[in-house]
């Protein structure tokens, strides 16, 4: 009932009790009587005013939310993103990343048939490119980069969305489709430029020579012919390529070392061999043209030097970033390089001075150190910064000053009298779990790298994760970012060290802080039966030796030296650090007076003799 019918019925209560009560009144009653007589109806009146009275619905309860998830773990969440992107999409977890949702599309990106939940990102993509996404990225917020896949042979275009414990990645080719239609178009004006060139020439002939004879007169005939039919067909093509100009592509920040992967990928079936020295850095410009251009002139450097083999290094400069191709022998001419540059860059139409006049770029040859020569190729610096804040901080180890310990492995060995710039070397560096291997603690990650002739070969590492057979305590995982999820299923060290001794193997190891290092590799001796004999270096001890006196962490040598310093930090990222400082140290050394492996085993041994690791 509702309430204008309520208040009607009230109404016409009280009137029929009034009504009775007046009645009542004229009869020979008591008046008790007569009031009951008119209470009545009052009273029905109320019970029914109550039994009418609308229902409200009582307010909706409000449930306590469920305990916040994070979406990473939902299956159903994860299904829904992969379904709403028609690309290639990973789901990663931001604190391990490790990837927890892929669709087909990312697998057949990545060149594997499955990208399973619980692989580590760093299997499918280089790290440095997706921590540099991250680094200073907001929830909610997305930064796009570009990146090689793991094998060199795509350059994928990447964006990077970040959500409150994981982040999603769409994964696209970067390829020449977007100015093929463009580059389609202008092609086919340059077929036409040909036949148009052959016809005006074969005009001018006829018209200055009326009199020439009928045979010579059918020859030009037929090459009007001719032309006419090709001039034909380039019209055709010309005419199914008209469509609205595709957009330029736009510069990226780009890493050195996906340049490097895609480019060595490439060169390698024509027999031209890259390889990466010194520490990968980061530049800006558009990565396919950059791509293309670099293979068009490593290419022709081939063909004019002669050489099949280079090296590839990234170097700062003051507001540039130089890109050197270095091989042996001599410089190229100017004006050669300078016909190169009218040389088309790889499959496309423009030519390598259009590309590189793009990048504000003009390429030069000169002579490098030794009997070296290098192509220098000058290119923009990165938008954002050269080197960010690592994803942990770099805590320094403490030092290990082991006398007996280094008095066995600083040695010459077989290698006494060699120059110290004709040896091959191989900077190392070990994760562990904890301080003590004489209380249980075990590696946990190896990295390598190899120096030769002087260069870095950061191309060629050598990185393995180790399963201690114990659990990796919360203090060593904040150190360098490994926990028990991530070396579940990996080999053991009895595994690992012949491998490690197989890529080490003819060359002195070299480590910073380097008896921290041996202290483990000596323990490792009985269960994996591999020793270690070769001649080791300390770059902690051989930078006393240069500048006596200052703080010799791993940092604060690599700044004094102009070293980058890597921000992902990893046992592969500090040997490549440990290694490009041994390879500035080396002149240095020279300069002092240490040129061969036993005069700088010998100065070793005194500096630490004479307490100066104290």
């Amino acid at each position: 009932m509702t309430e204008r019918s309520r208040i009607t019925l009230l109404i016409g209560a009280t009137a029929l009790s009034v009504l009775l009560v007046a009645l009542a009144s004229r009869l020979p009653a008591p008046a008790p009587l007569v009031a009951g007589i008119g209470v009545v109806p009052l009273a029905l009146l109320l019970m029914l005013w109550r039994r009418c009275a609308p229902v409200t619905p009582p307010p909706p309860s409000v449930a306590a939310p469920p305990p916040a998830t994070t979406h990473e773990y939902d299956p159903a969440w994860t299904s829904a993103v992969l379904a709403e992107y028609p690309g290639a999409v990973l789901i990663c977890r931001s604190a391990q990343h490790r990837v927890v949702g892929a669709n087909p599309a990312a697998a057949a990106l990545a060149g594997r048939h499955a990208v399973e939940a619980g692989t580590p990102l760093s299997q499918i993509l280089p790290p440095e490119p997706v921590l540099r996404a991250l680094s200073g990225l907001g929830v909610g917020e997305a930064a796009g980069f570009v990146s090689a896949t793991l094998d060199g042979g795509t350059m994928l275009r990447a964006k990077l969305r970040l959500f409150d414990g994981f982040y999603v990645l769409t994964l696209s080719p970067v390829d020449n489709d977007g100015q093929g239609a463009t580059t389609r178009r202008r092609q086919a004006l340059r077929d036409l430029r040909r036949p148009l060139a052959n016809l005006r020439a074969a005009a001018e002939t006829v018209a200055a020579f009326p009199d020439m004879n009928s045979q010579e007169r059918a020859a030009f005939d037929q090459v009007v012919g001719e032309e006419c039919l090709v001039l034909s067909h380039a019209l055709e093509r010309l005419e199914h390529e008209i469509d609205p100009p595709a957009p330029p592509a736009q510069g990226t920040d780009l890493h050195t070392q996906d340049l490097f992967n895609c480019l060595a990928r490439r060169l390698a079936a024509e027999r031209i061999r890259l390889n990466m020295v010194g520490i990968p850095l980061w530049l800006h410009g558009d990565g396919q043209a950059l791509l293309e251009s670099l293979g068009t002139m490593t290419r022709l450097l081939a063909r004019d030097s002669g050489q099949a083999e280079f090296d590839f290094e990234a170097l700062l400069a003051d507001r540039r970033i130089y890109l050197d191709l270095a091989w042996k022998g001599e410089p190229i001419p100017a004006a050669m390089v300078d016909l190169w540059l009218d040389q088309g860059a790889g499959d496309g139409v423009d030519s390598l001075r259009e590309v590189l006049e793009r990048h504000d770029c003009e390429p030069w040859s000169q002579r490098g150190p030794g009997d070296m020569a290098v192509l220098r190729v000058p290119l923009p610096p990165p938008l954002r910064p050269q080197f960010m804040a690592g994803d942990r901080e770099r805590q320094p180890r403490p030092e290990v000053h082991d006398l007996d310990l280094l008095e066995r492995h600083l040695h010459p060995g077989t290698l006494r009298g060699d120059k110290l710039s004709d040896l091959a070397y191989v900077g190392f560096d070990c994760e562990t779990t904890g301080l003590r291997p004489d209380q249980g603690d075990r590696m946990v990650q190896i990295g390598a790298v190899r120096v030769e002739h002087g260069k870095v070969q950061s191309g060629s590492g050598f990185e393995r994760l180790i399963d201690p057979g114990r659990p990796i305590p919360a203090a060593s995982t904040l150190y360098h970012g490994i926990d028990d999820h991530m070396v579940r299923g990996k080999p053991p060290l009895a595994v690992v060290l012949p491998q490690f001794a197989t890529f080490t193997r003819d060359s002195v190891l070299v480590g910073h802080n380097v008896a921290f290092d041996l202290m483990f590799l000596d323990a490792a001796q009985g269960e994996s039966g591999v020793a270690l004999r070769q001649p080791v270096l300390d770059t902690m001890i051989l930078a006393a030796l240069i500048d006596p006196g200052y703080d010799l962490s791993l940092e604060a040598v690599a700044g004094r030296l102009g070293v980058p310093s890597l921000p992902h930090r990893s046992a592969l990222s500090d040997a490549l650090m440990t290694a490009e400082i041994l390879a500035r140290l080396l002149p240095l050394l020279d300069a002092k007076g240490l040129r061969n492996l036993d005069q700088v085993s010998r100065a070793s041994l005194d500096w630490l003799t004479a307490g100066g690791g104290t």
